[in-house]
């Protein structure tokens, strides 16, 4: 058994193709929410998603887009997060925005005798705790993931790979697919394969990404910060 598991695709498909082409043949999909906002092509990863019967769950930018909440992004990307969230809303269907609107904000999913939660952010705050950061301590954890039951407890939200042992548990973030932001620009994600979880990455064609930016319609100086920020996978 083989699961893919995502996060923070951000409405990248360049990268999220990149990543199902390096992952290759897998039985099922997860994803830590954060299918859309920032990026060009929101309907595009939806349709991914959907197509593979992903088992996903809803992030702080999907919420945003279907609901037209403010995203509570981190500092360095709140600004952009709220006009990035009007545009994507503007270039979803009805369809797109009902499916973003019933991702739950956690899930617990069993097969092959594993039990895996999924929630974007943190099992206490699903949708805006940025504290479960690779460095996050053992008392840390123990109030973020210590109510868990679960083998493998899947999130999202930092950008930042972790794959961390706590008690009976294996804590994994994927990473981001479509934003990277640990300072590496490949595109990030995990496999299990049969009880074993890796962390992956991939070059993907930034390039492509970067060439449709301009339909965002940002002022120059903001553009040329955030095209970058794909470049070099951290914030500029």
């Amino acid at each position: 058994m083989r699961i893919l598991i995502v996060s923070d695709i951000h409405s990248n498909p360049f990268a999220l193709r990149a990543v199902a082409d390096d992952a290759g043949s897998v039985d099922h999909v997860l994803c830590c929410g954060d299918c859309v906002n920032y990026g060009t092509r929101p309907l595009e990863v939806i349709a991914w998603l959907q197509a593979r019967g992903a088992i996903s769950v809803r992030g702080n930018h999907d919420d945003a887009a279907a609901f037209g909440h403010h995203p509570h992004a981190s500092p360095a990307k709140a600004h952009l997060a709220v006009m990035l969230r009007d545009w994507t809303m503007s270039q979803l269907d009805s369809v797109a925005t009902s499916w973003l609107a019933r991702l739950p904000l956690s899930l617990t999913w069993e097969i092959g005798g594993a039990r895996f939660f999924l929630a974007h952010a943190t099992p206490v705050d699903p949708l805006y705790d940025y504290r479960l950061v690779p460095t996050a301590d053992y008392y840390l954890l123990n109030e973020l993931v210590g109510a868990c039951n679960a083998d493998f407890v899947c999130l999202g939200h930092t950008h930042q790979p972790l794959l961390r042992h706590y008690r009976q548990m294996t804590i994994l973030n994927a990473g981001s697919v479509g934003q990277p932001l640990d300072g590496d620009p490949r595109a990030s994600y995990a496999i299990w394969d049969d009880g074993h979880l890796t962390l992956h990455r991939v070059v993907y064609p930034v390039s492509e990404l970067t060439a449709t930016l301009h339909e965002l319609n940002l002022d120059t100086e903001l553009y040329e910060s955030f095209k970058k920020s794909f470049v070099l996978g951290k914030m500029c």
